[in-house]
């Protein structure tokens, strides 16, 4: 019996691996030379978890200003419900990135509803935005778990990490900018279809470990890539890739990792 209790917690001790094919994904003209270059930069600077949340905490008050924001209702639960749900799987899985913060933001999570018609959800510093139009477009709470899932990514992947490191790579050659700046670069500039498949990946893993039905995502991705010559896709199509491709590697993901063929 002993020998039984002691493999059992072995078992559960044990972390989850998943090949994240993001060569699937366009990597937005960028030479290997290119990437290389910016991954030596980035290597050579760290970013602190704090850093990452001053920046959040930045986003959101500007959002205030913007928006109006729901933090309660029968909608706002349901999504805090789905992400508790997600962030809780990521002690399960190592770390997929090179991110020396990964795991760590879990106690900070917080997510918000924006009152906005965009087709649209974003993240920074641990604190994650859906917007109505993008809720609204959601069918099911499986395709609301790859979304926020995919935002969730973001932080544990190391993506806002890397805005922040840019942007004192750049204090190096002389342009500064304090966090005003910052916030306006986290908000505007693309993290790049590489990072943004990578993201699609990890969130479907997440979702699929909480018990979420991961095929959603495909049709979610779908339906997207029907009506993305919308104006109000505008923005969540800028700096992704295709949602065409994305339905495409998600199903190769899910055959690869999980053996999981998923049918419309």
């Amino acid at each position: 019996m002993m020998f039984l209790t002691v493999t059992s917690l072995i078992g559960l001790s044990q972390k989850k691996n998943t090949n994240h094919d993001i060569s699937c994904y366009d990597g937005n003209g960028f030479s290997t030379t290119q990437r290389n270059m910016e991954e030596s930069l980035l290597n050579s600077t760290s970013v602190s978890v704090d850093e990452e949340l001053e920046i959040g905490k930045a986003v959101y008050d500007q959002m205030g200003n913007e928006h109006t924001i729901r933090t309660s209702g029968a909608d706002y639960d349901k999504v805090y419900s789905i992400m508790n749900r997600l962030i809780s799987q990521i002690p399960r899985f190592n770390n997929p990135s090179k991110n020396e913060n990964y795991g760590k933001y879990k106690p900070y999570y917080k997510i918000y509803i924006i009152e906005s018609d965009e087709i649209n959800a974003f993240t920074a510093g641990a604190r994650i935005f859906i917007t109505t139009g993008i809720y609204s477009f959601c069918k099911n709470d499986s395709e609301l778990a790859a979304i926020i899932g995919h935002e969730i990514s973001h932080n544990e992947l190391g993506h806002i990490g890397k805005h922040v490191k840019r942007q004192k790579g750049a204090q190096i050659f002389g342009n500064f900018g304090g966090l005003a700046y910052m916030v306006a670069n986290v908000l505007n500039t693309p993290f790049g279809q590489i990072d943004e498949g990578h993201c699609d990946l990890f969130g479907m893993d997440l979702a699929k470990s909480a018990d979420f039905q991961p095929c959603k995502t495909i049709d979610l991705w779908e339906r997207m890539a029907e009506q993305s010559g919308e104006k109000t896709f505008m923005n969540l199509f800028s700096s992704h890739p295709y949602s065409g491709d994305r339905a495409k590697c998600a199903k190769n993901h899910l055959e690869k990792n999980y053996s999981l063929k998923c049918n419309r």
